[in-house]
């Protein structure tokens, strides 16, 4: 596993909350010592809550035409899945969501598949066939795509089109700011986004819901912390972790949004629609945020857009 930057391991941060509770004991003097040892304690903790990997991933897609491959890293390796078709063609990257897999996309591969397009999925850190990492970032995983597409042949290859889903969409549209560059840039066809993420901010809200008293520290943490795991950043603002800051398409977007979305709401969606670009958008009452392999009604329109393109 790659090295921790930011946060403490268990152990550490055990240690620290012993010792907030054993110093009185020693010599009431030492009474603001604890008090130290409890605010480092809290800090450690908001900041493993802040940067912790999925808990329950699902298994990854298990499909014979892919061929399995793993991009290494420090302490580790992330797990994509590809098919080339042995002519020139448009290639569609796969990005899933939290928790979830490229598993969950076999069906929405197949659409794209059987029409002759080249396909990539990959597995997030900490999720599928891919290694865990100390301190989970999307960054991170941005940073793996942009490896990945490096070492990808691009002779049999027309156009990119990118399908995010939930946090996938949130890295789709990441890698839409101008400091993530490469050759798949030039050759950008569309996207779509299913139900994204588009801003941070709204998930740490709905992380500090039960302690409130807490956001405040959280933000200053989290941004503190994410510069240390990312210099290359070269320092990044509040307002950088939601679009229009972290990113927006400059090409045809669909737009697919579970109407009554039990996990993101549908704030993400007015954020992202709110925005200055070409987009195409449906609101589908039968399409939940996840448990959504097959759909008719999305998968109706994901034909449609392949086969009448914008």
């Amino acid at each position: 596993m790659d090295r921790r930057i930011t946060t403490l391991s268990n152990l550490q941060i055990l240690i620290i909350a012993l010792l907030s509770v054993i110093t009185p004991f020693l010599d009431y003097r030492f009474l603001p010592l604890s008090l130290i040892f409890i605010f480092f304690t809290i800090k450690n903790i908001l900041l493993r809550i802040i940067f912790i990997g999925p808990g329950n991933p699902k298994p990854s897609l298990n499909s014979p035409k892919h061929t399995v491959e793993f991009h290494q890293w420090e302490g580790g390796k992330t797990c994509f899945h590809s098919h080339f078709y042995d002519k020139v063609s448009d290639l569609v990257i796969f990005i899933h969501g939290w928790e979830s897999s490229s598993g969950r996309f076999d069906h929405r591969i197949d659409l794209f598949s059987e029409r002759g397009f080249h396909t990539l999925a990959i597995d997030m850190r900490g999720h599928g066939n891919s290694s865990k990492t100390a301190e989970w970032t999307a960054g991170k995983v941005i940073n793996d795509l942009k490896d990945i597409l490096k070492k990808i042949g691009q002779d049999k290859i027309s156009k990119v089109h990118f399908y995010g889903h939930s946090l996938g969409g949130f890295i789709t549209l990441g890698l839409q700011n101008d400091r993530h560059q490469g050759w798949w840039k030039d050759k950008l066809g569309t996207i779509i986004l299913e139900s994204p993420m588009t801003g941070y901010s709204f998930i740490l809200s709905d992380i500090t819901k039960r302690f409130r008293i807490y956001e405040p520290l959280m933000r200053i943490l989290a941004l503190r912390g994410f510069n240390k795991i990312h210099p290359e950043v070269g320092g990044i603002l509040w307002e950088d972790i939601d679009i229009p800051k972290w990113g927006v398409p400059e090409c045809p977007t669909l737009i697919l949004q579970a109407k009554d979305d039990n996990r993101l709401g549908r704030e993400h969606y007015n954020l992202l629609t709110n925005q200055d670009f070409t987009f195409e958008s449906h609101l589908l009452e039968s399409l939940t945020h996840s448990r959504n392999r097959i759909n008719k009604e999305r998968d109706a329109l994901i034909v449609d857009w392949i086969e009448n393109p914008r």
